[in-house]
């Protein structure tokens, strides 16, 4: 099951991709609505005329003026660098081994620091 998964995930995203590329860059277009031009992309026929609605182009302006900005990742990351740093700080510097059973004697070599 997970190799098909795998299989069908190898093939999957780059039609995806390809197909979102080919879609921004093929179908640009642009409308004038009440005096502003507003350029965007979409598979449609050429040749025939086509319009938007209003809640569409709302839409169309949220989804290309998504900003994303790297504020809420910085915490995120400095909080991961202090972990990690804690964790090798504290590390105790040698191995304590100790045998669980003191009177069985074990077949195996001890483990070697």
């Amino acid at each position: 099951m997970k190799q098909m998964y795998l299989n069908i995930m190898k093939w999957f995203l780059p039609v995806l991709f390809i197909s979102y590329m080919a879609g921004i860059t093929l179908f640009t277009h642009s409308h004038v609505v009440n005096g502003v031009t507003i350029v965007h992309s979409h598979p449609f026929k050429k040749g025939s005329e086509h319009s938007h609605t209003t809640v569409e182009f709302q839409l169309i302006h949220l989804l290309n003026h998504v900003l994303t900005t790297d504020n809420g990742l910085l915490p995120l990351f400095t909080a991961a660098v202090l972990s990690l740093l804690c964790i090798l700080i504290a590390r105790p510097q040698s191995a304590r081994y100790c045998r669980t059973c003191p009177g069985i004697i074990s077949l195996r070599a001890p483990p070697v620091v």
